[in-house]
């Protein structure tokens, strides 16, 4: 759906879908939640990080990009721009990706916890807007990490996008994280036919 402007053909292939899931799925918001989550499990008692210290420029930036979403998204479905839509949420986690690699909070950990807490809840805030947002594209793999970051099952539409639902502090972890994407292998006759 990335690849494919509505009401136009498109060109699908397995190995193509393979390289776009292993990239954007698997390599990007799955490994950003599994490590941010793992890191929360570790370090904040098994639970959203309890308080956070002021926000930064940058918390902010990244926070009003995930707000934003809401209405840019609905706008591209307004218009059936879906390949538009998809392609809003993968800047958005590329950005987080950015932002949490600039951070360090496992740097920050010996240096500021607190600041490290609160690089942490952003992020987990802004996988949060993200899961909700990605629903109606990967619904299981959607819930699933919202259910890591025990969002409540009655508070994840798109109405929910707003601070008064955001992540309460504190609030214990179900289990130790999971992996949401696998990556996947290239079909042997897909990559037979790449090396031809």
């Amino acid at each position: 759906m990335s690849e494919v402007v509505f009401g136009r053909d498109g060109d699908f292939s397995d190995h193509n879908m393979v390289l776009k899931v292993n990239a954007h799925l698997a390599n990007e918001i799955g490994n950003l939640c599994q490590r941010t989550l793992s890191m929360a499990f570790k370090n904040c008692n098994k639970a959203i990080p309890e308080s956070i210290g002021d926000l930064t420029e940058e918390d902010q930036t990244l926070l009003s990009i995930a707000q934003s979403l809401r209405e840019q998204t609905a706008q591209h479905i307004a218009h059936q721009s879906i390949y538009r839509y998809i392609q809003e949420m993968i800047e958005l986690i590329v950005a987080t990706n950015k932002y949490i690699d600039e951070q360090a909070p496992w740097a920050l950990r010996k240096t500021d916890p607190a600041r490290a807490d609160t690089v942490l809840y952003v992020v987990l805030e802004v996988l949060r807007y993200a899961a909700i947002l990605y629903q109606p594209v990967i619904p299981s793999a959607s819930n699933n990490i919202l259910d890591q970051l025990t969002v409540p099952d009655n508070e994840r539409t798109f109405s929910h996008l707003t601070d008064e639902f955001r992540l309460k502090f504190g609030t214990p972890l179900p289990s130790k994280p999971q992996g949401v994407f696998p990556r996947l292998e290239v079909p042997e006759a897909a990559q037979e036919v790449v090396a031809k």
